[in-house]
């Protein structure tokens, strides 16, 4: 099956001293509009945009755009930026990406250069968002972060849910669902504290997102309930149309589908009323599956082919993605083969370029980069503070030449153990880094084997069964062209071979069926009956139940390790072992090869090596590499049972 991209949603507020909108605030904004002039009026201008910016994109921008040119006019830095802002807002809220980043990015020096922070935090969360919606992960959590890093700063309840909430949602969408609910969590409080309905109702649309894609539809629907609850109580129309889409999905996982379709019409019918591109083209595609399923195929391409359109105008790459798979599956159903497979290479390709392994990279060294900066603030303030003690200890024992130095000595000891301190745990966050790369690529492994398995494998295999009615119809009154679909046929046999071939490497079966030990004799097979090695594996019983964990690094330690012996030992035989000694399962893996310098190797940056080196430190365990005798490595690995 495809898996669903989930729903983003960033709320932004901060901007204005106003935290929900007012028809008697906006009357009198308006009142007010007739007689006011200079500063004054920009300030109202700017009030008017901002409590438009959900309800009217119109009116929004119209207000916003007279209260920038006034501002320019006045030359008023302050409202130049709060200008920007409001317009912004505007263009993010009706799905208008584009304009949104280029009108952000011109206020974003505008609002650095301002003493009150609201302005900046609002254009880094705006940034976060629209990074985020078109797919842009990485890009996204570094704005994240560096809000978080300005909200740490303040005492602000606000300000700490919408950073905490963003956040959330970034870690969901890396699957490390414990965060994600950590930081929505602490989100909610913040809100509660400020008894705000529609920052309450946003946490409550990503906890149900959340709970869904970790299959707790139970406690999802419940969640959903109350984010509605909320957002009515709050008028806020924009997220509603977010829950309810959120209720379509649960309901498309629990089998529902007239609850399904019931709430994706009312998601499509709010999002219009928003002028909401991005959910008009989310709920369009839900509902060009939804009746795709239900055998409305009519219907169901019209609203495929608009989600589409309207997903490629914003560039929201979540709702092309998935229009694509739809698109591919309905043209199979239409027996359409040519056009489902321009739309299955479209979707492949689209897919390759949303999350890979430079992203994640470039994740974890966001988190690393956001973690030290805390712990170097921490390790100045603390330095700080031992000058501050030492100044008053050169007052007090003037004179005393023997304390002052024990005293200094004191202290550079206890700086040096700090700077080791920091030096570990920058070390600690660098191999979190890589370990959540590693993490990232085994998801992405396992999402692809089980594409390459459960979808094209099984096209494949559809389509060799029409082949063989096919020629079996056609053998006693066309033989010439059955024999010519026989060919086809055999081709595609080996084509089928091949795809789940690339299916089982990703991603080997037999792990999770027989266990460690016969998937590694499978491997050493495979990976040396060609090479012109001499080869043994010695195995001695093992527990029957090894974690997964433990199971799928062995495996792919022991893969990496293979190939470095074909490739670089220059050797003529090698022997595996696996065992069991004491608490402990321990791989060693000997050739009579060239031999190398392992160190040296890790510190040029071998990837490989690199890999293995993680593989084992994530397990618990310990590497060694030792020379052999008269030539050749060995290298163990033992790790925890």
């Amino acid at each position: 099956m495809i898996s669903k991209i989930k729903m983003m949603l960033i709320l932004f507020l901060g901007c204005s001293p106003i935290l929900m909108n007012s028809q008697s605030l906006i009357d009198s904004l308006e009142n007010e509009l007739k007689t006011a002039k200079g500063a004054h009026r920009a300030e109202a201008l700017y009030m008017l945009s901002w409590e438009y910016r959900f309800s009217d994109k119109d009116k929004a921008l119209l207000y916003g755009e007279e209260g920038l040119k006034l501002a320019k006019e006045l030359k008023d830095s302050v409202s130049i930026g709060s200008a920007m802002n409001s317009i912004a807002e505007a263009y993010l809220n009706a799905g208008n990406f584009e304009e949104a980043e280029k009108i952000t990015k011109e206020e974003l020096p505008y609002a650095r250069a301002t003493p009150k922070k609201k302005n900046l935090l609002g254009a880094l969360t705006r940034l976060g968002t629209i990074n985020y919606r078109r797919g842009k992960f990485d890009d996204a959590l570094v704005y994240q972060l560096e809000v978080m890093r300005e909200v740490e700063k303040m005492d602000n309840p606000e300000f700490t849910g919408v950073a905490s909430l963003n956040l959330g949602l970034t870690y969901m969408d890396l699957k490390r669902y414990d965060e994600a609910m950590q930081y929505y969590n602490i989100s909610l409080e913040a809100f509660k504290k400020m008894n705000f309905a529609a920052g309450l109702g946003a946490c409550y649309v990503n906890i149900a997102e959340t709970l869904t894609n970790q299959k707790k539809y139970g406690e999802a629907e419940e969640a959903a309930f109350k984010g509605e609850e909320q957002l009515i109580k709050a008028g806020n129309k924009l997220h509603l149309a977010y829950i309810y889409t959120v209720l379509g999905k649960i309901y498309a996982n629990t089998g529902q589908t007239q609850k399904r379709l019931m709430y994706n019409r009312k998601a499509l019918a709010l999002a219009h009323e928003n002028q909401d591109d991005f959910m008009m083209a989310m709920n369009q595609e839900y509902l060009g599956s939804t009746l795709m399923e239900m055998g409305e195929m009519s219907s169901a391409k019209m609203y495929l082919d608009s989600a589409l359109t309207i997903g490629k105008n914003i560039g929201e790459k979540s709702v092309v993605i998935e229009t694509y798979g739809h698109l591919r599956d309905w043209h199979i159903l239409q027996k359409q083969f040519d056009q489902a497979r321009k739309y299955d290479e479209l979707y492949s390709s689209a897919m390759d370029s949303v999350f890979n392994t430079k992203m994640a990279e470039k994740v974890a060294d966001s988190e690393t980069k956001y973690e030290t900066e805390k712990k170097e603030a921490e390790i100045s303030a603390q330095k700080l503070e031992l000058l501050s003690q030492r100044v008053w200890i050169y007052g007090l024992f003037v004179g005393l030449l023997t304390v002052i130095i024990l005293g200094y000595l004191f202290y550079n000891r206890y700086r040096l153990r700090k700077e080791a301190e920091l030096n570990e745990a920058i070390i600690r966050e660098q191999q979190l880094g890589l370990n959540a790369v590693i993490e990232a690529q085994e998801a992405e492994r396992k999402r692809i084997a089980q594409e390459l398995h459960d979808s094209i494998a099984q096209d494949m295999a559809a389509i060799r069964m029409g082949f063989s009615v096919l020629q079996h119809k056609m053998s006693k009154t066309a033989p010439a062209e059955a024999a010519q679909i026989d060919t086809l046929a055999q081709q595609l046999d080996q084509s089928c071979t091949e795809v789940r071939s690339i299916s089982h490497t990703m991603m080997p079966p037999g792990l999770e069926q027989h266990g460690l030990v016969p998937s590694l004799e499978l491997l050493v097979e495979k990976t040396l009956q060609h090479s012109g090695l001499n080869y043994s594996f010695d195995k001695a019983e093992l527990p029957q139940q090894i974690n997964e964990k433990t199971t799928l690094g062995l495996y792919r330690i022991t893969q990496e390790l293979l190939n470095n012996v074909i490739k670089h030992a220059n050797a003529t035989e090698v022997v595996i072992a696996l065992q069991k000694l004491g608490d402990q399962l321990v791989l060693k893996v000997e050739d009579n090869g060239q031999g190398f310098d392992f160190e040296k190797a890790r510190q040029k940056g071998n990837m490989g090596l690199l890999n293995i080196v993680s593989r084992v430190s994530t397990l618990g365990g310990t590497l060694r590499t030792d020379m052999a005798q008269p030539r050749g490595t060995v290298v163990t690995v033992a790790v925890p049972v």
